[in-house]
């Protein structure tokens, strides 16, 4: 049975709720979930756990929240995002058991330490994803097996690569994934005899900041134009990225063997 929540928690437990809060908030924004989500659950949670005058603002990269005549505030910066969905859903189902008063907030902290603990896919899942959708794109834009079978080689490679080396910088590993990739591409397709661009295209297309630019599109419809800015941003600084590990590698190979890649 929940513990029944304090309808006038006192300043200790006050504090302690505005801390759930705040990591509820962060652990949706480290995992991908869009700010207005971020802001609409920290509200829920709030009012729920009955923390008098809490307001919040969230940016793509930090949590601004106050409670009651101010005396509480706090500050969070999200510098590290990445996409775990399987997080989000557990603090949204998290926060709608608040509200319907199905747990209390013993138990909310420790469904909340869980939900962060979710693991993210095996290695194994991940160079099979990258595998099978690196071929998949490639056919889909209009490659034959022989294409097909580069960008999987392509997708696999890379994909064991980013896992390997997953502590580098994130700009640093789309630059140097997506020359791995038209290397490998390169080589397949000259041994197979298929078209680079179809091949290396399919294969860049797990790399593409395809979420990033979703949700920023996303941000700029629901009024949030410094969170979208924030996410554009991103996903152009990673689509320059892949536009300069492929460019470099191409230029590259045409200067020392003199042939043209198509």
């Amino acid at each position: 049975m929940a513990q029944p929540i304090q309808l006038y928690p006192d300043g200790e437990e006050r504090r302690r709720i505005m801390d759930f809060i705040m990591a509820a908030g962060q652990t949706l924004l480290e995992n991908g979930a869009e700010v207005f989500r971020a802001e609409q659950t920290m509200q829920i949670m709030a009012r729920s756990l009955h923390l008098r005058e809490f307001h919040v603002y969230v940016l793509t990269n930090g949590i601004f929240a106050s409670a009651g005549t101010a005396e509480i505030s706090e500050v969070r910066n999200v510098p590290q995002r990445t996409t775990h969905l399987g997080r989000v859903a557990a603090v949204n189902e998290l926060s709608r058991e608040l509200a319907a008063g199905q747990v209390g907030l013993d138990e909310a902290e420790r469904r909340l330490v869980a939900a962060r603990r979710i693991p993210f896919p095996n290695v194994k899942a991940q160079v099979l994803s990258g595998t099978v959708g690196s071929a998949a794109f490639a056919l889909m834009f209009g490659g034959g097996l022989g294409e097909a079978a580069a960008a999987a080689a392509g997708g696999c490679l890379v994909s064991l690569y980013l896992w390997t080396c997953r502590r580098l910088p994130a700009l640093f590993l789309k630059l140097t994934g997506s020359g791995l990739i038209t290397l490998v591409c390169i080589a397949v397709c000259g041994a197979l005899g298929a078209s680079v661009n179809h091949a290396a295209i399919g294969a860049l297309m797990i790399l593409t900041p395809g979420v990033a630019f979703t949700m920023s599109i996303r941000d700029f419809v629901k009024g949030d134009y410094l969170s979208g800015t924030i996410r554009m941003i991103d996903a152009v600084l990673v689509a320059a990225c892949l536009a300069c590990g492929t460019g470099l590698v191409l230029r590259a190979y045409t200067m020392l063997t003199g042939v043209v890649v198509v």
